[in-house]
């Protein structure tokens, strides 16, 4: 209802795809224009044209709401959270995730080798660089040979792709666009 009301719309161009997009200005993320002009117009306009910030998940967890606290008022932000990625796919592998340490290599350098040494099990959003090969690489130098990699692709669209691969495996594994890891640190 919020998407359907809104008059612009920022998102991602897969977001674009799961509503109709008519009559509304769209301005999306990762077309070139930096998200920070993106944000800019949105905090100038947002007051006089009903504006959503659609992104995928939880609102919550590295997600854009960061970024838009910073540029909107708090009290002018209504989130509106979806399933997370780690839930959906921690849902899908039939995996508890209550022991995980959840975390993020998506545009962001955190210690994977410490997570490692400390969990057993580990949720990870990642980005073209920070992807399941750089991954398995970490486990590899760490002794972690014997954990196994699971990779969700496109999770919830028609095309998902979830993956077992060995760190072995996983070391020339190429994701299509962004992915979800979990590993099991064996």
């Amino acid at each position: 209802k919020e998407i359907e009301a809104a008059e612009v719309i920022l998102c991602g161009t897969r977001h674009a795809e799961s509503f109709d997009a008519s009559g509304k200005e769209m301005l999306f993320i990762g077309k070139g224009t930096p998200l920070s002009e993106l944000m800019d117009k949105v905090a100038k306009g947002y007051q006089s044209r009903k504006t959503a910030l659609v992104v995928s998940g939880d609102c919550g967890f590295y997600s854009l709401l960061t970024y838009a606290k910073k540029v909107v008022p708090e009290k002018d932000i209504v989130c509106i959270p979806g399933i997370s990625s780690l839930q959906y796919f921690f849902a899908k592998l039939a995996i508890s995730w209550e022991d995980a340490r959840l975390m993020s290599l998506h545009g962001r350098d955190q210690d994977l080798a410490a997570a490692l040494a400390e969990n057993k099990k580990l949720g990870i959003l990642t980005d073209k660089n920070n992807n399941t090969a750089f991954i398995a690489g970490i486990l590899q130098s760490a002794g972690c040979e014997n954990s196994i990699l699971y990779v969700g692709e496109e999770l919830s669209y028609p095309n998902e792709k979830i993956t077992r691969l060995t760190v072995v495996e996983a070391l020339n594994y190429q994701e299509e666009g962004l992915a979800v890891v979990v590993v099991i640190n064996e």
